[in-house]
């Protein structure tokens, strides 16, 4: 059984490192993300993600933490003893349930994606990250194949992004990045014969009006000004989801669940 490293100390080089992983722009660079909690640590044990822990006390204030430390201590994975005060400068909750773990990015590879299901999304400009992670944890529980953020979406490593997916970030792979140039998607979605559909107020279509095809790729927009990168003229359908009089819009993770249960409903029946 490995050994576990005490820190001791905020100033400790490895926790200022750490720190910054609630910056973009260190998670870009380091290629890593923060995860908080019992349930998203034993997710990444079990999905073979995590990098290293750090602990507190707390921790062991339950059999399902004290478990989770026990398969840890059998791993490969570095595990650091903190204090409360160092645990809670690298979270952003009030209740880490004493634990965060550190998570490499998996890197993926577009022609290796499983399309078992042969239903994929698109965001093209979602800001709010409870949204998108509320996108991954609903493409999970759907069966989805793959989540594609353009240029302009929030960033999918984010913590609340993260805490909003409920684990659905180490069941449904996400491309992020340089690798999502319309272009290059809207390219692979052709050789991989999806059809584009995008939900827009204005369609003249309501979404269970449309007969979905074999292959989808459910397009979802900017919470506020709808598609930013796509135009129409390169959709294949544009649907509606009727509201009553006086409704604007419906939230954009909502929606997305919406249309992703009709297309999964049209399959069975």
């Amino acid at each position: 059984m490995k050994s576990v490293e005490i820190i001791q100390s905020r100033q400790n080089s490895l926790i200022k490192e750490r720190v910054k992983l609630q910056q973009k722009k260190y998670r870009q660079k380091t290629g890593c993300f923060l995860i908080e909690g019992i349930r998203l640590v034993e997710e990444a044990v079990s999905a073979g993600s995590l990098t290293e822990v750090f602990v507190e006390e707390a921790l062991f204030n339950s059999e399902r933490g004290e478990r989770l430390f026990r398969r840890i201590e059998k791993s490969t994975i570095a595990c650091y003893q903190v204090s409360t005060d160092i645990l809670r400068v690298l979270t952003e909750t009030e209740s880490p349930q004493g634990i965060v773990g550190v998570i490499r990015q998996a890197k993926v590879d577009l022609n290796r994606i499983n399309l078992k299901q042969g239903l994929i999304l698109i965001l093209d400009g979602v800001q709010d990250p409870g949204n998108l992670g509320t996108i991954w944890r609903t493409a999970w529980a759907a069966g989805v194949d793959a989540l594609f953020c353009l240029p302009g979406t929030v960033d999918p490593y984010n913590g609340k992004t993260i805490r909003a997916s409920m684990g659905g970030i180490f069941h449904v792979p996400i491309v992020a990045g340089t690798e999502t140039n319309w272009s290059i998607i809207q390219q692979w979605c052709t050789a991989h014969s999806f059809q584009l559909v995008a939900g827009d107020l204005s369609a003249q279509q309501n979404y269970d009006e449309v007969a979905y095809q074999e292959r989808v790729a459910l397009l979802i927009g900017n919470e506020a000004q709808g598609l930013l990168t796509v135009s129409a003229e390169e959709l294949d359908k544009r649907v509606k989801i009727p509201l009553m009089d006086g409704a604007e819009s419906l939230n954009a993770a909502v929606a997305c669940g919406i249309l992703v249960y009709e297309v999964i409903r049209q399959r069975k029946s």
